[in-house]
């Protein structure tokens, strides 16, 4: 019976220094076996956790990638229509800047029409008598001669309208034998002779009628 239980000790130490080999075994080739494996395992796990991390940095770089190029897409779509309505201000500025240039032309085409018309009917007018009056010229010497004459001017810019004459002292002997525009001068000119019996007393005086414009 003793035997019997000292061999059941000997299995007992020999089982536990087979399971563990600081307490004297020879070592456990399973279990070393599975620490390596484990060991492996661990070291693969951490190797996927690794690139579990990376391809999480991955894709949330390429969300913020894809974020950024929707952004950029909606701010390049805003840029295209401001440019499509500041084309379009342009092109309505250009329009109304060609209207006006017409419009400036066809006032300027106006402005010169009326200025022509203005100058032909200032020249017109500078035509035109505006008034006259009367200038008396220098009376002859009133005596017996028999043949005398009379001129009145106007002045250089007044036009001639007419003229006449005065017959002084004895008019019923005279006649007047010329009364019209002087040929050489700018006025009027009258000549008379005496006529019938005796020798009458007489003078004629030149009249003339001047426009002014």
């Amino acid at each position: 019976m003793s035997k019997r239980y000292a061999v059941l000790g000997l299995s007992v130490v020999l089982a536990l220094a087979l399971a563990v080999p600081a307490l004297g075994g020879p070592s456990n080739p399973v279990a070393s076996m599975s620490a390596s494996v484990k060991k492996i395992a661990n070291k693969a796990l951490k190797t996927a956790k690794a690139a579990q991390n990376t391809a999480n940095t991955a894709l949330s770089t390429a969300n913020g990638a894809q974020s950024d190029a929707k952004s950029a897409a909606a701010d390049a779509k805003k840029a295209e229509t401001s440019a499509n309505g500041a084309k379009a201000t342009a092109d309505t500025a250009k329009k109304t800047a060609d209207e006006a240039k017409t419009a400036a032309a066809a006032a300027s085409a106006s402005a010169a029409a009326a200025s022509a018309a203005a100058a032909a009917a200032e020249a017109n007018a500078n035509t035109r008598i505006k008034d006259s009056h009367e200038v008396i010229g220098t009376a002859s010497a009133s005596d017996t001669v028999t043949s005398k004459s009379s001129s009145a001017n106007c002045a250089s810019a007044e036009p001639v309208l007419g003229g006449g004459f005065f017959v002084g002292g004895e008019a019923n002997n005279v006649t007047v034998t010329s009364s019209d525009a002087q040929i050489y001068g700018h006025g009027w000119f009258a000549a008379g002779q005496a006529i019938g019996a005796g020798t009458p007393t007489w003078s004629i005086t030149a009249v003339v009628m001047c426009g002014t414009k």
